[in-house]
């Protein structure tokens, strides 16, 4: 697959529309973290508990995927891990993003996943305290990306701390974004 075209197309959609998401989730989030700090911002927005963001880049018929969630929405923590049972909650997180059943395109599109690769700065050697994310990075090849018109997020059922995903998208040149929960999990492009 070439990755170049959709390598810059992902960026200039993560510039495009996360200097608004940046700005929103700042605004937001200031009073939420007032008691928890931290000291970066990660490359997609802020690091907001029970918050993600997907970025879905479709060019002709390659589509890429990144998904980021603060550690703490996904396992419950967001330090290294120190029990055998953090450390098994880490590498099952891993296997279901790898899995890529948490998400879901119209069937008539005919999109099959061709790589996945799920990280958490948690397996970090210099992971920093109280600041940790979890990424998961996906392409698929899309047999019928004209008939591409739908998502469906079935991550809520799997991690319940998750209460929303910015998802943004550029499709064959058409852009936008919106807002994913529990209650509305189905995307409409």
């Amino acid at each position: 697959m070439k990755f170049s075209l959709l390598s810059s197309l992902f960026f200039a959609c993560n510039l495009m529309l996360s200097g608004t998401v940046v700005a929103q989730e700042f605004a937001q989030s200031t009073n939420e973290h007032a008691a928890h700090e931290h000291e970066d911002i990660t490359s997609l927005g802020s690091h907001v508990h029970g918050h993600g963001i997907l970025t879905i880049v479709l060019e002709g018929n390659e589509m890429q995927l990144a998904f980021q969630a603060a550690a703490q929405s996904v396992v419950g923590f967001e330090h290294k891990p120190v029990t055998a049972e953090q450390q098994q909650e880490i590498t099952a997180a891993i296997v279901v993003f790898n899995q890529a059943a948490w998400f879901s395109f119209n069937v008539d599109s005919n999109c099959e996943l061709a790589q996945a690769e799920a990280s958490t700065d948690l397996t970090q050697l210099h992971t920093k305290q109280g600041h940790a994310d979890f990424y998961a990075n996906y392409a698929l090849l899309c047999q019928r990306p004209a008939k591409l018109n739908e998502l469906q997020l079935h991550i809520f059922n799997l991690i319940p701390t998750l209460e929303n995903i910015e998802v943004q998208w550029v499709i064959n040149g058409q852009q936008g974004a919106t807002n994913a929960t529990f209650g509305n999990s189905t995307i409409k492009f």
